[in-house]
């Protein structure tokens, strides 16, 4: 048995852009809260003269881990939410492949990548990373995400023992702006970053697997 949902935004305009600006601030700020906040412990530990030994090698473990996970984010955001690139401007999907494959590697969900190399329009690809985090979300106790298709016409299947669709994420990528929180503004972003190109998203889920489909307009 499967649940399909066919994404179209409806017509009002919603937030306005210096709204959605502080929404993905706010969302950007959370995701980095707990990397930071762990890098400012292990510096808290390692100034304590009386802490050493295996108190020092953990806190400097405290400090790589949260060092890799505020880089991941960070590079991720850049991409993703920023200007990267300018205006207009096209992106590298290896870069895009990088930074998602740093950025899986701290989530439990292993990321599968069959999409062609070279650049692609920047709203495109901004549309693929937040799909595709969203994804990695679906499978909060591990599992696969697949991207397959190409920059105008991808599927993004997320697969793995538990599988959850949040409603918000739906009602967000369906354009659906009403009492929209900073978790799932990125996702509204991309519902009308599509709409903008004529072209929609689509979201399946199923027994065994999430699927996420977006196609661009002409």
């Amino acid at each position: 048995m499967s649940e399909a949902f066919d994404l179209n935004p409806p017509d009002d305009e919603g937030p306005d852009a210096l709204a959605l600006s502080a929404l993905l601030s706010s969302r950007v700020c959370h995701d980095l809260i707990n990397p930071v906040g762990a890098l400012s412990s292990g510096l808290e530990v390692l100034d304590d003269p009386s802490m050493e030994g295996a108190m020092r090698d953990a806190a400097m473990d405290l400090i790589r881990s949260g060092a890799q996970k505020a880089i991941a984010l960070l590079s991720y955001a850049r991409l993703a939410y920023g200007a990267a690139g300018g205006f207009g401007a096209q992106i590298s999907l290896e870069d895009a492949q990088k930074a998602l494959t740093d950025l899986f590697a701290i989530t439990k969900a292993e990321l599968h990548w069959h999409i062609g190399t070279g650049l692609a329009a920047k709203e495109n690809v901004k549309v693929l990373m937040v799909l595709a985090y969203a994804a990695a979300d679906c499978v909060p106790r591990g599992g696969d995400v697949s991207i397959e298709g190409d920059i105008e016409n991808f599927t993004i299947t997320a697969t793995g023992k538990k599988l959850l669709l949040n409603d918000d994420l739906v009602r967000a990528l369906d354009g659906d702006d009403a009492d929209i929180t900073p978790k799932y503004t990125p996702a509204l972003i991309a519902s009308r970053l599509v709409e903008s190109a004529g072209g929609a998203i689509k979201v399946e889920r199923t027994e065994e697997e999430v699927i996420f489909r977006a196609a661009f307009g002409s």
